[in-house]
């Protein structure tokens, strides 16, 4: 048996030997394709919807959008906001629902073409300081005051002057605060519309 084995030992050609060793060398050197993630067996969690209400009656915070799923279902669902993600009708926002959350959130508001190609705010050419104790008033060509600008203890005043007032704006006009009071004297209150009044709230008090 021994003598068999220096046989084919013998026998081996090196030349052979060197081109496989060659041939190993050159594979290993050569870098290989990174290997790719394995998709997720549950798809995508990031989706994109349209707000069509943003007042619950009795889930204050939460907007009422709609949304195509992954597989082209059509669903709808009243659905909470991350703080900072104010959304208002007609807006497109980002739905993403976390691992550990049983639905999904509101985590963002795409720009709108027209928001976009809005021009960035000026920057400050001239600051006027007014005293405490007067104001600015703009008058017309005949020296009639029209409006007076003012500070007082509770912050600037804009004061109106004039009998009558009128505020126009060819589409919307909207006024927004965190508290917004309308008061009237004795000429009362008249609203009129050709269309419907719509008037949300999660309560409605009548004095």
């Amino acid at each position: 048996m021994w003598h068999d084995k220096v046989h084919l030992t013998a026998d081996i050609d090196l030349d052979d030997v060197r081109a496989s060793l060659r041939q190993l060398l050159q594979q290993a050197a050569t870098p290989t394709e990174p290997a790719r993630p394995a998709a997720s067996a549950g798809g995508g969690t990031s989706l994109v919807g349209e707000v069509m209400d943003t007042h619950h009656p009795d889930l204050p915070g939460r907007v009422f959008v709609q949304w195509l799923s992954e597989t082209g279902q059509s669903c709808e669902q009243w659905l909470a906001c991350v703080r900072g993600a104010a959304a208002n009708r007609g807006d497109r926002v980002l739905l993403e629902q976390p691992a550990n959350w049983p639905e999904k959130l509101v985590t963002g508001v795409l720009i709108t073409d027209q928001e976009a190609s809005a021009r960035p705010a000026e920057a400050v050419a001239q600051t006027l300081e007014l005293p405490h104790d007067q104001c600015v008033r703009i008058t017309d060509d005949a020296q009639r005051p029209l409006l007076e600008v003012y500070a007082s203890s509770q912050g600037p005043v804009v004061r109106l002057l004039g009998d009558a007032l009128t505020l126009e704006a060819p589409k919307t006009l909207k006024l927004q605060a965190e508290t917004l009071e309308l008061q009237a004297g004795r000429g009362g209150v008249d609203i009129r519309t050709e269309a419907d009044t719509v008037v949300r709230s999660r309560y409605i008090r009548l004095n």
